[in-house]
C-alpha cells in the first residue's frame, strides 16, 4: 500500500478583481486520488511585491494589475445604485492546474437596493481558445497565462485521451 500526500496551489481570482490562492492537500492510495482538502484562501499582502510567491500568481497578478485591464475593469465593474428594479452582472474564476478557466458569471437582482436573487453560470476558457467575448479579467488571464506552451501541453493531454 502506497499513501502520499501531495500539495498543490489552487488560483482564482474574485469578482472584485482581486488573486485569491488555497494550498491544497491530496491524499493519493495506490495512485488513486481518494481525498482533497483545501486550505483557506489568502491574497498577496502587497501586490507589489511577489517575492516567494509562485510564478503563476506571479503572471495572474501581472494580467489583473495592467493599466489597460485596471481601467476597463473600473468601466465594466457594476455595482447596485439603490434605486429601482437592477440587474448587476459579476463575475469570478477558477483557474486550473491545466491552464483551463472556468468563469462564474454571477446575475443579481436587486429591488430597491435588497438583493431578490442571484443566479449563476459558468463557462470556460481552454488553453489556445480565443478569450474574446468575455469579461475584462478573465480575457487578461487568458491572455497572460495561455503561453504556447500551456497551449501545446494542454493539446498534448487532451489528445492522449483520445479528445482531439
Amino acid at each position: 500500500m502506497s499513501l502520499i500526500k501531495n500539495t498543490k496551489l489552487h488560483h482564482s481570482v474574485t469578482e472584485l478583481g482581486n488573486l485569491q490562492l488555497r494550498q491544497v492537500m491530496e491524499y493519493v492510495k495506490d495512485g488513486k486520488l481518494i481525498d482533497k482538502k483545501y486550505g483557506d484562501p489568502y491574497t498577496p499582502a502587497d501586490i507589489k511585491d511577489m517575492t516567494g510567491w509562485d510564478d503563476r500568481s506571479k503572471d495572474i497578478v501581472a494580467a489583473i494589475t495592467d493599466k489597460a485591464t485596471v481601467t476597463a475593469f473600473k468601466v465594466e465593474k457594476q455595482e447596485p445604485t439603490g434605486i429601482g428594479l437592477e440587474e448587476i452582472v459579476k463575475y469570478d474564476m477558477e483557474i486550473k492546474e491545466d491552464g483551463a478557466i472556468a468563469v462564474r458569471r454571477k446575475n443579481y437582482v436587486f429591488d430597491e437596493g435588497e438583493r431578490v436573487s442571484l443566479k449563476y453560470h459558468r463557462s470556460w476558457i481552454m488553453p489556445g481558445q480565443d478569450p474574446n467575448g468575455n469579461d475584462v479579467i478573465s480575457k487578461a488571464v487568458a491572455k497572460k497565462i495561455h503561453t504556447s506552451e500551456v497551449i501545446a501541453a494542454y493539446k498534448a493531454t487532451i489528445a492522449k485521451q483520445g479528445v482531439l
